[in-house]
């Protein structure tokens, strides 16, 4: 439980933020620096909010969570402080937007996105799991020389278990399930992150190129009708791997998010130094992916040119896959080194349905192949008809043959029998014939 701490103890100095439901003030307590928030507690839905804060703050452990001492509340003027740790390097928000303009690499930049994920990949992985519900850069903070972040503001955060699905939240970083009042999950969260992760390559506030980027109705208008901050926005030097990273967290549909944990995981991999930024390893390595899809990327992929099957080939294969309907897009991955990613996509200019298929892997170009799958599921159709006529033709034309065979060999047959028992009665008459002649010459006494 966090600390009760006498309101007296404290030495309130000047005011460094804003969170939600209320601002955060420098103080001094115990001879230290602290960051303390001030909420007001006027009503019982504020009250609930700091309650929950505490709450939360005291149950996580991690060291990209910040670290809470206690609380403290003061009965005259109704208000609620929960002391915290003070972070010297300010928001991320500060440091992406202040006047400073502090240059950072790319390294540093994918540094700050896994330690957001790794903090929240840990509150969703605990027994009670903890959903943050409002990750932006303001309420990730940075130590003094920017090389670590810590997650704050826990005033939305729930217990995934609640089942909450009202639109608490900030508008640029939302879901867009979040828009439609549905259940909020740990991909919400997700999406949040693809948004702050976005938001750190660009150096741009997220939908920055509507007419009314500050306007909500416009932001909710916008992400409704699938749009997305504009991925051309990116530094120069993004890596590739960041880029498709981003579009996952994107997705419109929750399920084909990968969960913080996985999130989490590769950036990792890159903060390693690991030579995977030009492609993305990703927990959309589905248990249900069919094992014809992981053999024909590898075949794709293999070193020898040629073992690696035909176009055509690979065409046929993957049409006669469209012919089931089971259409759902997925990222394969395949090793260490090898990714697949099939989506479902309609040409604007046919309206047709189309099948892309994008393999990648390391320090390789990109192979993509595009069916339309409509046109295919036609001539497949088309192709399936004339084998099966071809097929029931030649069966017929087979037993017709299988016919007159068995029918010659049965009179081979019973022609070769009426010989052999033709024989064998001229046989029976020759040797009759003699025994016959040799009694009348017995009997004649020659």
């Amino acid at each position: 439980m966090a600390e009760k701490v006498d309101f007296a103890e404290l030495q309130l100095s000047e005011r460094i933020g804003v969170g939600a439901g209320g601002a955060v003030r420098k103080a001094t307590w115990k001879d230290q620096e602290i960051a303390v928030k001030v909420s007001e507690l006027l009503t019982e839905s504020l009250k609930k909010n700091a309650e929950r804060e505490i709450t939360h703050l005291t149950n996580i452990d991690h060291e990209n969570v910040i670290r809470v001492f206690g609380s403290a509340i003061d009965d005259v003027n109704n208000t609620n402080y929960i002391l915290m740790e003070y972070m010297e390097g300010g928001s991320l928000y500060d440091f992406l937007y202040d006047d400073n303009q502090r240059e950072f690499t790319m390294e540093q930049a994918v540094r700050w996105a896994y330690q957001c994920a790794k903090g929240l990949a840990h509150m969703h992985a605990m027994e009670r799991a903890v959903l943050h519900r409002d990750v932006k850069p303001q309420n990730l903070l940075l130590t003094e020389q920017f090389d670590q972040l810590k997650i704050c503001d826990f005033g939305l955060a729930t217990d995934m278990s609640n089942n909450m699905s009202d639109m608490r939240g900030t508008a640029r970083y939302m879901a867009p399930e979040v828009f439609k009042n549905k259940e909020y999950t740990d991909k919400g969260d997700v999406y949040s992150t693809g948004i702050v992760i976005w938001e750190i390559m660009s150096r741009q506030r997220p939908y920055f190129h509507l007419e009314n980027p500050d306007n909500e109705y416009a932001i909710f208008s916008a992400v409704a009708k699938g749009e997305r901050p504009r991925m051309d926005a990116l530094r120069s030097d993004c890596w590739e791997g960041i880029k498709k990273l981003i579009e996952c967290c994107l997705d419109e549909d929750p399920s084909r998010r990968p969960s913080m944990k996985r999130v989490e995981e590769y950036l990792g991999e890159l903060c390693a130094g690991e030579n995977c930024e030009d492609f993305i390893q990703m927990d959309a390595s589905r248990s249900d992916c069919w094992e014809g899809i992981k053999q024909l990327v590898e075949c794709c992929l293999d070193e020898d040119p040629s073992r690696r099957p035909s176009m055509k080939l690979v065409e046929e294969y993957l049409g006669e896959l469209c012919a089931g309907e089971n259409y759902e897009d997925f990222i394969q991955v395949l090793g260490d080194d090898s990714v697949a990613v099939v989506t479902f996509v309609k040409d604007p200019s046919s309206n047709r349905n189309l099948m892309r298929v994008d393999f990648r892997r390391r320090q390789t170009r990109t192979a993509r192949m595009i069916f339309p799958i409509v046109q295919r599921e036609m001539d497949r159709l088309g192709k399936v008809v004339a084998r099966e006529t071809v097929r029931a033709a030649h069966d017929g034309e087979r037993e017709v043959r299988r016919a007159e065979n068995d029918t010659e060999r049965e009179v081979s047959r019973a022609a070769h029998d009426g010989e052999r028992e033709t024989r064998r009665a001229a046989q029976d008459v020759g040797r009759e014939t003699k025994r016959a002649f040799n009694k009348t010459k017995k009997k004649l006494g020659f």
